[in-house]
């Protein structure tokens, strides 16, 4: 079986109930229990979530906005109260793009805030980070600046600049320090790297792509590296994952990029975002319709207590 339900809902019967089937009675069986989240609950698949490594990290949990119109997550930022999610709208395995939007959810209880399309050039924005009032959305070769608050006033993006990225440099995630954006490319092999360039760069006039000689320091990348962000030590969190297999957070040196820590995390994760509470967001596929044959089922935006890890 591959673990979805069609129809009726697919249980083991206990001993008790097939001893009374075997009598000729019929017995409905039993629904599976699943906790009332925040969000919207996916009506396609009626799994209960899955049991994740390092639950115990795990607090407050919504459901991934969009679930049911096919909305993949991909980027997390947090922003003052609010956790800000970009995701693409597929429902086919071979369909990395489509349509894009950005999510807007209260940090406190999930509910959503409101949200506005990306443009089309912005198929799988893979990472999100702020600067100030400036939203940057990634996607790979590409990087979107624009006016959050205005784009939220109008429910429509606001753009006020585009930046060409050579696509050695990724980017597949976003992260922000200061005025300074960090990203890299998502790598199964090699030697990747991590970036940090000005967002002044990215704004600056012209239409010179962004380069290896724009960084203003680089440092060695993980593999399979799908997020980041930057706890209030200055520290770089990353969210490593590769479709069905073991996911982890790791924590790394900002100044060399040695892994101090490493800890399993659910499958599927994707970006990840620092609140000013010191936990960390998160945000997974694992359970979209897109990627709903994967063993595991959490298709949720959660929060990590970074000090309830376990390695």
């Amino acid at each position: 079986m591959n673990g979805r339900r069609t129809g009726v809902e697919a249980v083991t019967w206990n001993r008790r109930q097939l001893l009374v089937a075997g009598a000729g009675l019929c017995l409905a069986p039993p629904a599976l229990a699943r906790p009332t989240l925040p969000g919207d609950a996916p009506g396609y698949d009626a799994r209960e979530l899955s049991a994740v490594p390092n639950e115990a990290a795990i607090g407050r949990r919504y459901w991934s906005p969009g679930l049911n119109d096919g909305y993949v997550p991909q980027g997390l930022t947090v922003y003052r109260d609010e956790i800000l999610i970009a995701a693409y709208r597929s429902t086919e395995r071979d369909q990395d793009n489509g349509p894009a939007r950005l999510f807007r959810l209260s940090r406190a209880d999930g509910s959503l805030l409101g949200s506005f399309s990306l443009p089309a050039t912005y198929g799988h924005p893979g990472g999100l980070a702020m600067v100030r009032e400036t939203l940057f959305v990634a996607n790979s070769g590409r990087l979107l600046a624009l006016d959050f608050r205005e784009s939220c006033r109008n429910g429509e993006c606001v753009p006020l600049k585009e930046a060409r990225v050579d696509k050695a440099m990724g980017p597949s995630f976003l992260a922000a320090s200061g005025d300074v954006l960090w990203f890299g490319p998502y790598r199964r092999e090699g030697e990747p790297s991590l970036h940090a360039v000005p967002a002044a760069r990215v704004l600056a006039a012209g239409d010179a792509p962004i380069g290896l000689s724009d960084a203003q320091a680089s440092l060695p990348l993980p593999l399979l590296t799908q997020g980041a962000t930057f706890d209030g030590e200055g520290r770089i969190w990353l969210s490593q994952s590769s479709g069905n297999r073991p996911a982890f957070l790791s924590r790394l040196d900002s100044g060399s990029g040695a892994v101090l820590a490493r800890y399993p995390a659910p499958g599927g994760i994707e970006d990840l975002g620092h609140a000013p509470d010191g936990k960390l967001w998160a945000v997974g596929e694992a359970g979209t319709r897109r990627w709903n044959r994967w063993n595991t089922f959490y298709p949720l935006v959660f929060e990590i207590d970074p000090g309830k890890l376990a390695a």
